[in-house]
């Protein structure tokens, strides 16, 4: 009796407000509330859930929890536009999802899987049944008289779903009142769960292709050393921000050190190598092998990918190791402008060149240098592109 009257008085006060307002309020079914947990997140279009081919999906910020403006699962996530990668991962797993060609694997143990992500709108999307059985979470989704509730839940959760649905009424109500006082001049978007078979497809969700190089397009390849890792932080950034993927290369103390930003260069799609530089060929394999069980421990997963001396390449090519073939140097000298330091590396480009490696350090003059040299290289039609174990 006192749970029915303690629910009567909250719709009441809902009415109440809900009647206060000047717009209409949208109809029922129409709206999807995605919960975290006990918490309500901020109603919006662009990060409502969204069923495409009878699957559910959420906007990815929903597990990404290095989202400050909220308390989020111990998740991150990247994407990468030019390599068409989207990543969810922890320091234990990563669930990649390649938007080129439709598929998502485990990207610590090569399973594919059976899900994809899609774009709406420009934001990636991701299958919350797929995301959560990956990552041991669980979900429901709720019918409510405003509409439907999509709860992403962990073992932290507190609250029933009955519970929640009577705790969280004037969130609920609130969270609709500042959709509709925004949405007052458009009609209000959303979709309902489709019906059985009905086939539907969505403009907005094609996977991301790849730009072909043009014949008068060519490739550039970016490394970075990682000996010097002072600038690494804004690399990655700058990077991120630009959508374009390097390979970093690491000595095996640095695996170790950086182990959080190795985490993010392996989520955000880049390529990690061994950077081994030993006064012998013996030396040298035993700084890989050494690199090697370092990378596996840390970041759970293995390189072929090194940067080795120059007089040692071909012995270690033969023995299966991708090495770095350097074109030029792309390291600054401290205090040289960026425009001049750009203009430099391009002109030791050789003509007629079929594509370019660039050898970078991780230090802060790199980080400096870096927006204007990828500016400068896209200008002369040098396409950066995605360094990967079997194009270099």
């Amino acid at each position: 009796m006192k749970r029915r009257l303690r629910r009567l008085l909250a719709l009441v006060c809902a009415l109440a407000l809900a009647l206060s307002l000047s717009g209409p309020v949208s109809a029922a079914g129409d709206i999807y509330f995605t919960v975290l947990n006990d918490s309500v997140v901020s109603l919006s279009d662009s990060t409502m859930p969204t069923w495409s081919g009878g699957v559910l999906y959420v906007h990815y910020s929903a597990f990404d929890g290095s989202n400050t403006a909220r308390i989020g699962f111990d998740i991150s996530f990247s994407y990468n536009r030019s390599s068409g990668m989207a990543t969810l991962f922890n320091t234990r797993q990563f669930l990649t999802f390649n938007m080129n060609n439709n598929t998502s694997y485990n990207a610590l143990t090569g399973e594919y899987l059976n899900g994809r992500a899609i774009l709406r709108n420009g934001q990636v999307f991701v299958p919350v049944a797929l995301v959560c059985s990956f990552f041991g979470l669980s979900y429901s989704v709720i019918s409510i008289d405003e509409g439907y509730i999509v709860r992403i839940k962990d073992n932290s959760v507190v609250l029933s779903d009955p519970d929640f649905v009577e705790a969280a009424t004037l969130s609920i109500s609130r969270e609709l009142r500042s959709y509709n006082q925004a949405n007052q001049s458009t009609a209000t978007p959303g979709v309902r769960p489709p019906t059985g078979g009905s086939g539907e497809t969505e403009t907005n969700d094609l996977p991301i292709e790849e730009e072909p190089d043009t014949a008068d397009s060519i490739p550039v390849y970016l490394a970075f050393r990682c000996d010097d890792d002072q600038g690494l932080s804004d690399i990655l950034d700058i990077l991120d921000e630009r959508n374009r993927a390097a390979v970093f290369f690491f000595p095996a103390e640095e695996l170790e050190r950086q182990d959080d930003l190795l985490y993010r260069i392996l989520g955000s799609g880049h390529s990690v190598g061994l950077l081994a530089e030993g006064s012998s060929l013996a030396a040298t394999r035993q700084l890989l092998e050494e690199g090697g069980q370092v990378l596996e421990r840390v970041g759970y997963t293995r390189t072929t990918l090194a940067l080795v001396p120059e007089r040692q390449r071909s012995a270690l090519e033969a023995e299966g190791w991708v090495c770095w073939d350097e074109t030029a140097s792309a390291i600054p000298e401290a205090g040289t402008g960026a425009s001049s330091h750009a203009n430099a590396v391009i002109r030791a480009i050789p003509a007629g060149s079929q594509r370019a490696y660039l050898t970078l350090d991780a230090g802060t003059e790199s980080a400096r240098v870096l927006p204007t040299l990828l500016t400068r290289l896209e200008a002369r039609s040098y396409a950066v592109s995605v360094p990967l174990e079997t194009r270099l």
